[in-house]
């Protein structure tokens, strides 16, 4: 284990110095202890670091990988102090900003398409070649699939939802859901194009009989989207302040160290796993597949308008009406 800069404001040594919870105590589940919860997947990469070598941040810091489909209920259940999810899933359960604040964004798209029929890159040029083609999608009616749908419906290519390429239509890009990833996205596959996430993208495409061609935030202009953000208890962030400063300090130190040569792989999958994960391994965890991971930390005020204008969209691909409070973005009107 590398030793980590250790983090922490003056303010907080003193606030914690004797480390007795009781002066330092949190209203979660642990008491004293702050509860972090991520996706498993490419979002735990986001807080690699914090796992690999457990930096004093202040107080005690208990970190917890789950099921991705899961990722939510510990913040609309109020059980997680901290927790990293999708923004839309973070907007919808926490954008009035009453009880949680959304401390920054930490990954920014790692979506890819796929083919094993086709070589050819599909760029914002030849988009309109997906016309009467079938691509399958994971999460198709959540966030993956809305990414996709709004690239499309930006360059004005009509697509429809069909459950099998039998019900394909030539005039429109048919999107198929991907139920299971692991079993449907093959060679063989039904699908003239697949689209999948980081790190099963870099599993899929190991062997050359599948390639990735095309890049999902590079289709969705802009310089990308949010993906997973960090979300904090108003509570927490209004009575450790610093421990939130040394918490984001970590995390941006962390998306730096990924990426360094200090980082090993065999090491992140150790911690990440033993806090609970599962999808990562090894041979997955190569420093391209990390790099397609988009881990960066961007704060609440500088991604803001990012976040608005990607729940904008999201409510016009899926009808919603999801509504974000300028208080949801830590530290606006401060």
């Amino acid at each position: 284990m590398k030793k980590f800069v250790k983090i922490v404001a003056a303010a907080s040594l003193a606030a914690c110095v004797s480390w007795s919870f009781a002066s330092c105590a949190r209203d979660g589940s642990d008491g004293g202890v702050v509860s972090v919860y991520m996706p498993d997947g490419a979002p735990a990469l986001a807080m690699a670091q914090l796992m690999v070598e457990e930096p004093d941040l202040g107080i005690e810091t208990k970190y917890s990988v789950v099921d991705a489909n899961t990722i939510q209920t510990y913040v609309s259940g109020g059980s997680a102090d901290v927790c990293i999810l999708p923004v839309n899933a973070a907007a919808a359960v926490a954008g009035d900003g009453k009880s949680y604040t959304m401390l920054g964004v930490v990954t920014h798209g790692n979506l890819y398409m796929l083919s094993a029929k086709y070589d050819q890159n599909v760029t914002s040029e030849n988009l309109t070649s997906l016309v009467g083609k079938s691509v399958g999608c994971i999460q198709l009616q959540s966030f993956v699939g809305t990414v996709l749908k709004a690239v499309l419906e930006d360059k004005g290519i009509p697509y429809t939802v069909v459950e099998d390429v039998s019900q394909a239509d030539e005039g429109k890009v048919n999107l198929i859901n991907i139920a299971n990833p692991a079993t449907e996205i093959t060679p063989a596959a039904e699908f003239d194009y697949m689209v999948a996430a980081e790190p099963v993208v870099t599993a899929k495409t190991s062997n050359g009989a599948i390639k990735v061609v095309g890049d999902l935030q590079q289709l969705y202009g802009e310089g990308g989207y949010p993906q997973a953000v960090m979300v904090a208890k108003n509570s927490l962030a209004e009575d450790e302040p610093e421990y939130i400063t040394a918490l984001i300090s970590a995390v941006t130190e962390s998306a730096e160290w990924i990426v360094s040569d200090y980082a090993s792989a065999e090491d992140i999958v150790e911690a990440v796993n033993g806090n609970g994960g599962a999808t990562l391994n090894v041979n997955n965890l190569k420093p391209q597949t990390i790099s397609r991971c988009a881990v960066s930390f961007q704060t609440a005020l500088s991604a803001r308008e990012e976040v608005l204008a990607f729940i904008q969209k999201y409510n016009a691909v899926t009808q919603s009406d999801i509504k974000v409070s300028d208080s949801f973005f830590y530290g606006y009107g401060a």
